[in-house]
């Protein structure tokens, strides 16, 4: 049972990220895979950060929507092909200004660390995710849970639509339970804590902590042993 300590906690997460947009450009934009029906907004937003010049460049997730343990395409999700095609042709993004990392990937854990890869091969610095809101604070802890394993940090904002169509009806994890949006935030919280405990996903304490590093100049960035920090 939750505390009122874990609560405030999460609440505080939650609304630090919400509003964790970049002050400027990033090097790359990191483009978690959602699952059918669930990419609302996300195309418009990476393509208007891209116009914009916030972002130099949009990474997505190299799989063709296999569940984990699977080798069949599009049970899980639409697939980068379909994913790529929509941001080329759907939102006008030139091709070269979207990359995928040579490490495939099936769950947001793995997205994570093929993102840090490529990241690395390419010595970005920083970076912003961009989901849903409701995914948003899993995908970050499991971002500065990797950015901790890896050894290779990076300065990580957030971002999500500005317009989230609530009772649409989406997929969820792994393209199971067709249900509303909303329906869907009580299954994140639930991942959250329970990945917190398995220690997949950073605890609150250690992204409020990287937060304050990134935001007050003390964040190092890069690999260890070539670290500098953040101006």
């Amino acid at each position: 049972m939750e505390t009122l300590k874990d609560l405030s906690e999460l609440y505080r997460a939650t609304t630090m990220l919400l509003s964790g947009q970049p002050g400027g450009a990033v090097d790359a934009l990191f483009l978690h895979n959602r699952s059918f029906g669930d990419y609302t907004g996300l195309f418009e937003m990476a393509g208007a950060m891209i116009r914009q010049g916030v972002v130099k460049f949009i990474t997505v997730t190299n799989n063709e929507g296999e569940r984990v343990g699977s080798t069949t395409p599009l049970e899980a999700n639409p697939g980068m092909s379909w994913c790529i095609d929509q941001l080329i042709y759907g939102h006008h993004i030139l091709p070269e200004r979207i990359l995928h990392p040579d490490k495939k990937a099936f769950q947001t854990r793995e997205e994570n660390t093929a993102f840090l890869q490529l990241a690395s091969e390419r010595g970005w610095l920083s970076g912003v995710i961009l989901t849903q809101p409701h995914q948003l604070l899993r995908a970050t802890l499991g971002m500065v849970q990797a950015m901790t394993e890896t050894g290779y940090m990076m300065a990580i904002y957030t971002a999500t639509p500005t317009d989230t169509p609530w009772q649409a009806v989406v997929r969820g994890n792994q393209g199971f339970q067709e249900k509303p949006r909303a329906d869907h935030i009580q299954d994140e919280l639930e991942r959250v804590l329970r990945s917190q405990g398995t220690g997949e996903l950073a605890t609150f304490e250690q992204l409020f902590a990287y937060l304050r590093a990134r935001d007050t100049g003390h964040l190092l960035i890069g690999s260890i042993g070539r670290e500098r920090f953040i101006l």
